[in-house]
C-alpha cells in the first residue's frame, strides 16, 4: 500500500495550510463559542424582595414652583399622616348602598344588574355623591363594589372628591378594569397555524379598593377623615359604570412571610405528596385588558412546542409592561396542603427586574408578594417563587379550584421616579429663566446660540442656581442607587441618562457661566431621562406556564441546548420562505385581495382580525399584502397591468378622486347602504373623497389642527388661553417679554383656517375657477401673512423641541405633534393641554374654529377592476365598522404603544380609544368645525401659487393683494388646461370615456 508524502521538515510531517482555511476555521470557532456562551444555561441566580419600604415618599427637594401642578402627592399625604400620628380605622365597616346617593347630577339611573341593586352613570359629565357618617378620626381603605355596563370596551375610569376637594394629586384617576376571556376552542388554519380565539367581556360584579391605577404604591389608598358627616363624589371620567356599595373599611395589614409559615405549623398543616400540576399560560381564566392575550414563541422547550407554525404558547411580553395590567389563571389541586409555585418565564428587557402582585384566591397571601421581583436572566428560566435567600415560598392550598393573579406593579422605584420627575420639572424651569436672560438669538430648529463673549453673571440674576443643580445631582445619585439596590446590585439600561445627567450638572455647577452655551444639550438630557421614567414604568414579563408542586420538586430543564438551537434556527430559516400572506386560503378559494399601505406590524393585526372575525362571519378569504407607504403610483401601474387589488387601505386623502377621474375605483354611492355607512364619518371627511356626485373612497384616519399650549408656563407668566386670533395678537408682546415665542406651521396648510374662518373658499362652486380673488379669501391672505409681516411669528421653527424647553409655550400642532409630546416628552407629563385651534369672532358671537383635517388622513378605496365588488364593499364596511376600528386600535397601541395611537375617522370608534376626556372633548370640539377643501382637476396648482404669493408677500414685501391675484391667474390657467384635456363641460360633468382613455394609455402620475 502506497504510503503518504509528506513534505519534510526535519523528520516530522507537516501539513500545508492556506491562511484562508485558517481564517474561516478560526471564525467558525469563535462564532461557536460566542453561540455556547449566548445560549449555555442560566444559573440559578440569587433571588431578592424589592426593599421594604411604606408608601409613603420624601419631602420634595424642589418648589412648588417647579411641580406640575399644585396638589401634593399621595405618598407626601401618607407621610404626613404618619407625622400626625393618625391610626388605622379598626372597627366595624361602613357600608354604603349605591342607590343611597345624596345627590348626583347627569345621567344617573337606578338599576339591577346581575341580581343588585345599583347606580349607574353614563359615563360622560354625570357624577354620584353620597353622605357617610364616619364613626372615628382615623385613616380608612375605601372599596367601591361595581359593575362595567356595555361601552366602548375599554377600563372605566373615575375621579374622586371628599367634601368638595381632592384629598391628593391621583384621586383625579381611578381605573375600574373590564375582565376579558378567550374561547378556549383552539382553531388552526389549513396550514397548521392558530387562528385567534374571539374574547369576551366576563360580566360580573368585583370589589376593587381604590387605589393608584398603574400600581405606583404597593398598598391601597389611605384616606385620613374626622368623626362625623362627609361627602364622598365619585365623577365620570370614562365608560357607564354601575355602583353597588361604597364600604370604609380597617386597611388591609398583610402579616410576613415568617409569620405565615407559623401559622401553618400551628394548625397543623404538612407538605403535599400529590402529582405536580402543570398550568399552560396561553389561556387564562381571564384578563383586564383585550390587549392581553397569548404570543407565539418559538424556542425549542416553549409549551406547546412550535417552531415551524404559528402556535400561541406564552404570555406577556410587550403586552404585559404598564402597572395595574392584572391575568388570572385557575388551577385544581387533588389534596390539601403546602405546595411551592414556580414559574417558566423570561424578562425580555435586559437587565431590568419586572414585579408582579401575587394574588391566590383574590387575596395577597403574605407581605412579601406585594410587590414580587423576578430577578433578570438571559433567555428562559424556571424557579419557584422563593424569599431572598433561595428558600422557596409555601403555600397552603385545600382540595379543590383555586385562581392566581398576577399584576404588574412599579415595585420600590416609586421615590426614584417622583424625585427625577421633579427634578426635571425644576431644571426644566431653570432652563426657561436662563432662556429668558441670554437667549437672545436662535436658529430656526430652536437652537439656542450665545455671544460666549458676554459675562451672563447667572449666580447674581439667579441667585439659587448652584443650589438647584446641587440638588438635582444629588437625587440622582442617590436614585441611582435606589434603581441598583431594586434590581439587585445590577443596573438596567435607563440608567446612563441619569449619570450622563449628573456629569453635564457638574460641569455646570464647577462654572455657572458655561450654562446658556449647554442649554441645547441640557434639553437633550431632560427628554432622556424622561423616557427613561417610561422604560422604569415599563414590567415586561413572559410566562410559560406554572407548576404547582410538593415542596422539592425538581423542576424541568428549560434551557435549549446548542444543537437544539440550531435546529429550532435551521427550521425557522426554512418556514421563513411560507407565503404568509395567504394563509388559510386553499388554492381554490375565492378570494379577496387587499393591499394595505403600513408597516409590517400594523398589517399583521389586519391579519388576526381578519382571520377571527371578518372571514368567520362572512365566509370570505382575505390575501393581505403589505406594500409601501405613499405606493400610489405602483397601485395605478398594477391597475393598468390588470394587477391590482380588490382594495386597497392606506390611500392618502387627495388620491381616490384623481384615480375616479381616470375611472380606475369604484363610487361607492352605487351601493344602496352607502348613506348609512357614509354617517359613521364627520361630513366634510367626505368632501375631498368626492366628486361629480359620487364617492370614491371612506375615510380611515383623520388628523386635527389644535392649540397645544404649556400650563405651567401660562399660569407662570399669568397668561389666558386665547380664543381668537385677537387673543393670540394680545398674548405676543407678553410672550416676547418673556424670551418666548408663538409656533404657527409654516405651508400653504396655515393658510387653510384664516380662508375657512373668514367665509371664504378655494373654488366656485362648480370646482372650475380658483374662488382665491374672493375679498374673503384675500382678508384670510392678509391675516395669514400679518402673523410674520406685523407679529413676528418665526417663519420656521422646531416646534417639538421648542416646546419641551419652554421657548415656544404655545402654538398650533395635529396628531403628529401629539404623538411626539406623548412617546418622547415624558417629563412634560400633566404639564401641557390641547385645545381647539383659535378662530374668528362671529357676529353672534360665536368664535368660527374651521380648520381642516387632512394631515395626517388616509382612506380605503376599491379598484374598479375586482371582481368581488359585494364581498369588497363587506370587507371596507367591516373594516370602517366602530367595533373593528376600536379593537384595531386598542391592538396597535398596546403592542406599538401610545405613539401608534389610531386616529380614526370614524366618530363612534375615537370616543373608544385611549385619550382622555379633556383631549378627547378638544378633538371633537376642534372636528364640529371641520372643513375640507375639494379636489379638482389641476387642484395640485393652487398649493404651488398659493406658497409663491406667501413667498412675495412675507419673504419678498409685495402687496397681498397683488401676490394673490398673480396666484389665482396662475392656479386658473392650470385648472382649465386640465378641463380641457378630461373633457370636462361648463356644467361640470366629466366625460367618463375619455378618463378611460387616458388611463388605457398609460398615464403614469394621477
Amino acid at each position: 500500500m502506497a504510503q503518504p508524502v509528506y513534505a519534510q521538515t526535519g523528520n516530522k510531517p507537516s501539513f500545508r495550510v492556506s491562511k484562508r482555511t485558517l481564517w474561516i476555521a478560526g471564525t467558525l470557532v469563535i462564532l461557536i463559542i460566542g453561540f455556547l456562551l449566548l445560549n449555555r444555561p442560566t444559573p440559578k441566580g440569587t433571588q431578592f424582595q424589592s426593599p421594604a419600604s411604606l408608601d409613603t415618599l420624601e419631602e420634595s427637594h424642589f418648589s412648588e414652583e417647579s411641580r406640575i401642578n399644585n396638589e401634593i402627592p399621595y405618598g407626601r399625604v401618607l407621610a404626613s399622616y404618619e407625622k400626625s400620628n393618625y391610626t388605622d380605622y379598626d372597627g366595624e365597616p361602613v357600608n354604603v348602598a349605591g342607590q343611597q346617593y345624596s345627590a348626583s347630577s347627569g345621567e344617573v339611573s337606578k338599576v339591577n344588574e346581575l341580581g343588585k341593586e345599583a347606580v349607574a352613570t353614563d359615563g360622560q359629565d354625570s357624577w354620584v355623591e353620597w353622605t357617610v357618617d364616619i364613626p372615628v378620626s382615623a385613616m380608612y381603605q375605601m372599596d367601591l363594589e361595581y359593575l362595567p355596563l356595555d361601552g366602548k370596551k375599554s377600563s372605566v375610569q373615575r375621579s374622586l372628591l371628599i367634601d368638595g376637594k381632592r384629598p391628593f394629586e391621583e384621586a383625579s384617576i381611578f381605573t375600574f378594569q373590564r375582565y376579558w376571556k378567550e374561547s378556549s376552542e383552539l382553531k388552526f388554519d389549513n396550514e397548521g397555524n392558530q387562528i385567534r380565539g374571539v374574547q369576551e367581556e366576563v360580566r360580573e360584579w368585583r370589589i376593587r379598593p381604590m387605589e393608584q391605577t398603574e400600581k405606583f404604591y404597593r398598598e391601597p389608598y389611605r384616606f385620613y377623615l374626622e368623626k362625623g358627616q362627609h361627602t364622598i363624589r365619585i365623577t365620570d371620567v370614562r365608560e357607564p359604570m354601575a355602583i353597588a356599595s361604597l364600604t370604609l373599611k380597617k386597611p388591609v395589614q398583610l402579616p410576613d412571610y415568617a409569620s405565615v409559615l407559623a401559622g401553618y405549623t400551628e394548625r397543623g398543616y404538612a407538605d403535599s405528596d400529590a402529582d405536580v400540576i402543570h398550568v399552560q399560560s396561553e389561556i387564562p381564566k381571564e384578563a383586564s385588558e383585550l390587549s392581553l392575550r397569548a404570543e407565539w414563541n418559538d424556542d425549542y422547550h416553549s409549551e406547546p412546542k412550535s417552531v415551524m407554525k404559528t402556535r400561541y404558547n406564552v404570555l406577556g411580553g410587550g403586552r404585559w409592561k404598564s402597572g395595574g395590567q392584572t391575568v388570572t389563571w385557575e388551577f385544581e389541586v387533588p389534596k390539601d396542603g403546602l405546595y411551592e409555585i414556580a414559574f417558566r418565564y423570561a424578562t425580555p428587557v435586559h437587565n431590568q427586574v419586572p414585579h408582579r402582585t401575587i394574588r391566590i384566591d383574590g387575596e395577597i397571601p403574605f407581605k412579601e408578594m406585594e410587590e414580587y421581583a423576578f430577578p433578570y436572566i438571559r433567555g428562559w428560566h424556571a424557579d419557584a417563587i422563593m424569599d431572598k435567600d433561595n428558600k422557596p415560598f409555601k403555600f397552603y392550598l385545600a382540595k379543590g379550584k383555586h385562581e392566581i393573579s398576577m399584576t404588574t406593579t412599579i415595585g420600590s422605584i416609586r421615590q426614584a421616579i417622583m424625585n427625577i420627575n421633579e427634578s426635571l420639572g425644576d431644571i426644566s424651569l431653570l432652563s426657561t429663566q436662563v432662556v429668558k436672560v441670554t437667549a437672545s438669538s436662535k436658529d430656526a430648529n430652536g437652537k439656542i446660540t450665545v455671544d460666549r463673549n458676554q459675562d451672563w453673571n447667572l449666580e447674581k440674576v439667579i441667585p439659587d442656581v448652584k443650589e438647584r443643580l446641587q440638588t438635582a445631582i444629588d437625587v440622582y445619585e442617590k436614585s441611582y442607587e435606589q434603581l441598583r439596590e431594586v434590581n439587585g446590585g445590577i443596573m438596567p439600561s435607563f440608567g446612563q441618562p441619569l449619570q450622563t445627567a449628573i456629569s453635564l450638572y457638574k460641569g455646570m455647577l464647577k462654572d455657572t457661566e458655561t450654562i446658556p452655551y449647554k442649554l441645547n444639550e441640557l434639553g437633550t438630557v431632560q427628554g432622556a431621562l424622561g423616557n427613561a421614567i417610561e422604560s422604569m414604568k415599563e414590567q415586561q414579563l413572559f410566562v410559560d406556564y406554572m407548576v404547582v408542586a410538593p415542596p422539592g420538586t425538581d423542576l424541568p430543564i428549560v434551557n435549549s441546548t446548542f444543537a437544539q438551537s440550531m435546529g429550532s434556527n435551521m427550521q425557522r430559516f426554512i418556514a421563513s420562505f411560507r407565503d404568509k400572506d395567504s394563509i388559510g386560503i386553499d388554492g381554490n378559494d375565492k378570494v379577496l385581495k387587499v393591499w394595505v399601505a403600513r408597516g409590517r406590524e400594523w398589517v399583521d393585526i389586519i391579519k388576526t382580525l381578519v382571520l377571527e372575525d371578518f372571514t368567520p362571519r362572512t365566509g370570505i378569504k382575505v390575501e393581505i399584502n403589505t406594500v409601501p407607504l405613499a405606493s400610489e403610483h405602483l397601485l395605478l401601474l398594477a391597475y393598468t397591468g390588470g394587477k391590482a387589488p380588490d382594495v386597497m387601505l392606506g390611500v392618502a386623502q387627495g388620491i381616490p378622486v384623481e384615480f375616479s377621474i381616470r375611472g380606475a375605483i369604484i363610487d361607492l354611492n352605487t351601493f344602496p347602504d352607502s348613506k348609512e355607512v357614509a354617517d359613521r364619518f364627520v361630513d366634510q371627511s367626505l368632501v375631498p373623497l368626492e366628486y361629480d356626485g359620487g364617492l370614491y373612497a371612506l375615510p380611515e384616519t383623520l388628523d386635527f389642527s389644535l392649540l397645544f399650549y404649556r400650563t405651567d408656563v401660562l399660569e407662570r407668566i399669568g397668561a389666558e388661553v386665547p380664543q381668537t386670533w385677537q387673543d393670540v395678537y394680545a398674548l405676543l408682546p407678553k410672550l416676547q417679554e418673556e424670551g418666548m415665542e408663538f409656533y404657527y406651521p409654516a405651508g400653504v396648510a396655515g393658510y387653510t383656517p384664516f380662508l375657512f374662518q373668514n367665509g371664504g373658499m378655494f373654488y366656485t362652486n362648480d370646482g372650475l375657477k380658483s374662488a382665491l380673488n374672493e375679498s374673503q379669501a384675500l382678508t384670510g391672505f392678509k391675516n395669514w401673512t400679518n402673523l410674520y409681516n406685523n407679529y413676528k411669528v418665526p417663519l420656521q421653527a422646531d416646534f417639538y423641541q421648542r416646546f419641551r424647553n419652554g421657548e415656544m409655550p404655545i402654538g398650533v400642532g395635529n396628531y403628529d405633534f401629539y404623538v411626539r409630546l406623548a412617546t418622547s416628552a415624558p417629563e412634560l407629563n400633566g404639564r401641557w393641554k390641547m385645545v381647539p385651534m383659535p378662530g374668528v369672532m362671529k357676529e353672534n358671537g360665536e368664535i368660527d374654529r374651521s380648520a381642516s383635517g387632512a394631515g395626517a388622513a388616509t382612506t380605503a378605496l376599491m379598484m374598479e377592476s375586482t371582481k368581488h365588488k359585494d364581498e369588497a364593499w363587506q370587507f371596507m364596511k367591516w373594516w370602517t365598522s366602530e367595533e373593528m376600528q376600536v379593537r384595531y386600535g386598542s391592538e396597535v397601541e398596546s403592542l406599538l404603544g401610545v405613539g401608534s395611537r389610531w386616529n380614526s375617522a370614524n366618530l363612534d370608534a375615537v370616543k373608544g380609544m385611549s385619550w382622555s376626556r379633556e383631549q378627547l372633548t378638544a378633538i371633537t370640539d376642534q372636528w364640529k368645525w371641520l372643513k375640507e377643501q375639494p379636489v379638482v382637476l389641476g387642484g395640485y396648482y393652487t398649493a404651488r401659487h398659493l406658497t409663491n404669493a406667501w413667498n412675495k408677500a412675507v419673504l419678498l414685501g409685495k402687496n397681498e393683494r397683488i401676490a394673490l391675484e398673480d396666484a389665482v391667474k396662475e392656479i386658473n390657467k392650470e385648472l382649465v388646461r386640465k378641463q380641457d384635456e378630461f373633457n370636462v363641460t361648463h356644467s361640470g360633468k366629466q366625460n367618463n370615456a375619455g378618463s378611460k382613455d387616458k388611463t388605457a394609455e398609460g398615464e403614469q402620475r394621477p
